[in-house]
């Protein structure tokens, strides 16, 4: 006999449409037997909104957005500054700024500390936006309260004090504080639209004044930095041609002044060759006048080239008070705390009800 081979039948794990209705019914019928605590929950939520509603601070937003008008230099800059051996106007550092590369220079933390150690004027008191924030976050009573760190406890940025002379608890506070604006979503930067260059930036803090100042102080060492950036190589070329120019001026009028002294040395004209060194200081006056003539006229290009690389952002809206209020309402804190509180409880009822079947079916 040949033996048979048992065929084995494989459980359909599979739930049919009727089941699954069935358990939806079996859970719904579950959480309406709970109503009093979902509601009781539900209230107590929407208690704890109302209570929050008056104890968080409301922020004020500045908004900025502006466009980046980008200037390209003229032809002529590249051709005059290798015939004086000055190179690098190709235009390389755009690659710096093109794209987004902008929105991450804003946010970086060069340009927010840079912006955090600017003094400003608030409350008619000269200090550094950094200390500003400081008070009115009221960190420092917290410091003050840590007694085994006393530096932190005293912890201050005058305003001039050096960069390179800060400690390293003024460091450790200071990015401490940037990257918590990037972090807590505080300072926002994007662009409206891939295809054009119109830049939003938002900043929200829980002083109006502050808001305003820092995003201003922010845009405008942002600014300094880009253009900075993108002219440093045109202005390094026309520094050194400005020397130049100076340069030759001194040897001009230097041959000038010897050129008139010599013939007062010299007043017997029947000695020819006593003429000689004045002819050659006025030769020499004249070579240099031409020389500095057209060192001036390739001056003023490179001047007008540089010009014409600086870049312009064109400011569209700018932060005025009174700024945008963001603020948790009693009826937005009753609603939130309710709709929390109730979704929290469900969540645990069926998480417990669940857990309940599958033990007692094993």
């Amino acid at each position: 006999m040949i033996p048979t081979e048992k065929k084995t039948i494989q459980p359909n794990n599979e739930i049919s449409l009727v089941e699954l209705i069935e358990i939806f019914k079996k859970y719904w019928s579950y959480l309406l037997s709970k109503w009093v605590i979902i509601l009781i929950f539900g209230l107590s939520g929407g208690a704890i909104g109302l209570i929050a509603s008056f104890i968080v601070k409301p922020k004020y937003t500045a908004h900025v957005s502006f466009a980046l008008v980008e200037k390209s230099s003229g032809g002529g800059l590249a051709d005059l500054a290798s015939s004086f051996g000055l190179g690098g106007l190709s235009g390389s550092s755009n690659g710096a700024f093109s794209g987004d590369n902008l929105l991450e220079i804003i946010k970086s933390r060069h340009a927010i500390e840079k912006a955090l150690l600017t003094p400003v004027k608030f409350n008619s008191k000269e200090q550094n936006l950094v200390e500003v924030y400081i008070d009115f976050s009221e960190m420092r009573k917290g410091w003050k309260k840590n007694k085994e760190n006393l530096e932190l406890a005293n912890l201050s940025y005058p305003i001039n004090q050096k960069r390179e002379t800060f400690t390293r608890m003024q460091d450790s506070v200071l990015f401490t504080i940037s990257q918590e604006f990037i972090k807590d979503g505080n300072l926002a930067i994007a662009r409206k639209d891939k295809k054009i260059s119109i830049v939003t930036v938002d900043f929200k803090s829980e002083n109006e004044l502050f808001s305003k100042l820092f995003v201003e102080t922010l845009m405008n060492q942002t600014y300094d930095f880009y253009k900075e950036t993108k002219t440093s190589q045109s202005k390094a070329n026309v520094d050194m041609m400005q020397h130049t120019a100076d340069s030759i001026k001194g040897l001009y009028e230097a041959a000038l002044s010897r050129g008139a002294v010599i013939p007062q040395a010299n007043i017997n004209q029947a000695i020819q060759t006593a003429a000689v060194p004045r002819m050659k200081q006025e030769n020499n006056a004249q070579l240099y006048g031409t020389v500095y003539a057209e060192v001036l006229k390739n001056l003023e290009t490179l001047k007008l080239d540089m010009a014409r690389e600086t870049p312009i952002i064109q400011m569209i809206d700018e932060p005025r008070l009174p700024l945008k209020k963001d603020r948790l309402g009693k009826a937005k804190g009753i609603v939130i705390g309710g709709i929390l509180g109730g979704f929290l409880i469900v969540l645990y009822l069926l998480g417990a009800f669940f857990l309940k079947n599958v033990l007692k079916e094993e």
